[in-house]
């Protein structure tokens, strides 16, 4: 199930950023925000649960970016 709204995350963020010049920006903060997630010290439960909608955010801007261009 979590897998599913994470492949929604990702799918909304290679909609909205396909076309955008400032989708390699974007990735550089989302990797950003994902190591600064990884580092709280708060229950390694929760910890994890953000860091994985994080790194969804993560993958989607990371497929903009690898894609060719055309």
């Amino acid at each position: 199930m979590a897998h599913m709204v994470y492949q929604r995350y990702t799918t909304a963020v290679k909609r909205g950023y396909r076309d955008r010049r400032d989708a390699s920006v974007q990735l550089a903060r989302a990797t950003e925000f994902r190591e600064w997630l990884e580092q709280l010290e708060i229950a390694t439960a929760v910890r994890a649960e953000l860091v994985e909608q994080a790194r969804a955010l993560e993958h989607g801007f990371a497929e903009v970016v690898a894609r060719p261009s055309g």
